[in-house]
């Protein structure tokens, strides 16, 4: 809408020029000089402005806002009507993030992927197994895992990791374990088998951040990527061994050119 209407409604809604200019983030004086160059156009007086404080609409200002009122409603249901049309030419495309490279990752890649208009993205989260069968079961375009995986007609791609810490003092005996199908999980067992450890006792917790809560308390020990934890929670390094990358997964074969394409955009920007 014209931004002289726009002042000339805030002011009669209000009544008071200070008023209005506090709605519209402009100051007092503008204010005045949009309301006169609007009378000016219309060669007549919109407001009594004898009184004190509040202004007193003219019946000329009556019927303009009334006017108005009708060109906003018409101005804001095409506006909606424009951005369905806009929204609904964009592929939906559904995303899954495991819990750790939904922190080490997404916000990473988030602004360029959200740069391609032809897209309107929806980020969900969930363990790594979770992520592969969505991906089988077409309710996720591609998703990014935490571990290797073998799978008929799902292609995977390399892309940089993260690095895996001993997370809590060594000396704690209760184990955190993250749910079967976890790519963390994955690589915790592997360590408990390669250091011959078994744990004494295990707490099994489906949430990195509850996970690290605990943590901060001093309770337990886990694995976990270190670009995750807090400052405050004490770590052990495990070497290059333990610096894993993390796997692109989708469908070898998508439904359109465009959701194909998609895998180039989503290995470009994660590989830089």
């Amino acid at each position: 809408m014209d931004k002289l209407l726009i002042t000339f409604m805030a002011v009669y809604e209000t009544r008071n020029f200070s008023l209005a200019a506090k709605q519209l983030f402009i100051s007092q004086p503008s204010v005045s000089v949009q309301i006169n160059q609007l009378e000016k156009q219309l060669g007549l007086s919109l407001f009594d402005r004898s009184g004190h404080r509040q202004v007193q609409p003219t019946p000329a200002a009556v019927k303009l806002y009334a006017t108005a009122e009708q060109l906003q409603r018409t101005w804001k249901q095409g506006y909606e009507q424009l951005k369905q049309t806009a929204e609904q030419s964009k592929i939906k495309v559904v995303l899954g993030f495991s819990q750790t490279t939904s922190v080490e990752l997404m916000p990473r890649v988030i602004e360029s992927l959200l740069a391609d208009s032809r897209f309107q993205f929806e980020i969900q989260t969930m363990n790594s197994e979770s992520i592969l069968k969505a991906v089988v079961d077409r309710k996720v375009a591609y998703g990014i895992i935490e571990k290797p995986i073998v799978a008929d007609y799902v292609q995977q791609t390399e892309v940089p990791g993260d690095q895996l810490v001993l997370a809590g003092h060594p000396d704690e005996k209760l184990w955190l374990l993250r749910e079967p199908g976890s790519g963390v999980r994955h690589y915790t067992e592997a360590y408990l088998h390669e250091q011959g450890i078994v744990p004494q006792q295990t707490l099994v917790v489906d949430s990195n951040q509850s996970i690290i809560g605990l943590l901060t308390q001093g309770i337990g020990k886990t694995l976990m990527s270190e670009g995750v934890l807090p400052p405050e929670v004490v770590r052990q390094s495990l070497g290059q061994q333990y610096h894993r990358h993390f796997y692109l997964i989708g469908l070898d074969r998508q439904p359109n050119v465009q959701l194909a394409d998609l895998r180039n955009v989503l290995s470009r920007v994660m590989l830089h």
